[in-house]
């Protein structure tokens, strides 16, 4: 809803005036076994094979002072997210993984029972991924039906049922973090991405989910968003200035290490202000690429897609 869809599937952002939309972001990869770790570290797509090498944004967190915990509701997966979450002070692996919510009780706790004053906390949700229906609690099962189905196009109206019923859990959870930080005398900040998109049956192609050699529009384009304390705003207001004048910058998933560790002030040669979407250094002119199924950097588009046939 928040970038123009025409069911309400996020009530609550939607009634923010303090919600920082970023509307022209792409994902380094249709993958998340790739995404993630891309956001998680420095590195983009055109050095992928440097991440087994390289440390990520908690351990740098970490380096200024930091406590760093990594907070997750999808158990361990021998990839490497889980390398970087062994970098935090504290890994929580929340059961049951079906729903997202209860990564708040984590967050509460952690805040509530550390003495540490500069916390730097990962939540790495479960989100909208198949099957849709088991991402969300009964009361926000709104569009129906949503019943496990089959798997085709007939099928349609019932799956997009249930993935935006997922839609609408996550803009409940992304709502009562903001509200929980909101009560916190603290300065804060909370930036949101996700890892991928997903087909749904979109077009004539008939193309279902994400991970497909062949990427398509609705799998590299990704909501990202952020939120500021009232405490930040007054602190750092020309960040928050420059964040509201990126709001449509042609960027991808490689500003998000960039964009954190800027606005927590973290100055460091792996820190890069021309890919801080809250720098005035921000270089909106850097052509975008996708890591594809062969590790292999592609030049995406800036309006369309791809630029050849990979």
């Amino acid at each position: 809803e928040l970038y123009g869809y025409s069911r309400q599937t996020n009530p609550l952002l939607q009634k923010r005036n303090d919600v920082l939309l970023f509307k022209n972001v792409i994902t380094q990869s249709n993958t998340t076994h790739k995404s993630v770790p891309l956001m998680l570290s420095s590195v983009d797509a055109h050095e992928y094979n440097t991440m087994f090498y390289r440390k990520g944004i908690s351990d740098l967190f970490k380096s200024v002072g930091f406590y760093t915990c990594f907070i997750s509701t999808q158990s361990p997966q021998g990839a490497m997210v889980d390398n970087f979450a062994m970098e935090c002070d504290e890994i929580v692996y929340v059961e049951p993984s079906e729903c997202d919510m209860q990564l708040l009780e984590s967050v509460q706790r952690i805040v509530e029972n550390t003495e540490r004053e500069k916390l730097f906390l990962v939540l790495h949700c479960y989100g909208s991924h198949y099957c849709y229906n088991q991402r969300y609690t009964e009361e926000f099962a709104v569009f129906l039906p949503d019943d496990e189905c089959a798997v085709n196009n007939c099928n349609r109206a019932n799956l997009c049922n249930s993935y935006d019923n997922s839609i609408l859990y996550t803009d409940a959870l992304l709502n009562s973090i903001m509200n929980y930080l909101e009560s916190v005398d603290a300065c804060s900040a909370l930036l949101y991405c996700s890892d991928h998109g997903e087909d749904l049956f979109d077009d004539e192609r008939g193309m279902f989910l994400h991970s497909s050699p062949k990427v398509t529009y609705y799998q590299l384009h990704v909501p990202c968003l952020a939120w500021f304390s009232d405490s930040y705003m007054a602190l750092f207001p020309d960040k928050v200035a420059m964040g509201s004048r990126h709001r449509w910058s042609p960027t991808t998933t490689s500003s998000m290490f960039h964009t954190i560790a800027d606005i927590a002030s973290i100055r460091t040669n792996y820190v890069n202000s021309r890919r801080s979407l809250v720098s005035a250094s921000f270089d909106e002119s850097a052509p975008r690429f996708y890591l594809n199924d062969r590790n292999k950097a592609v030049l995406v588009d800036r309006h369309i897609g791809l630029t050849d046939s990979d």
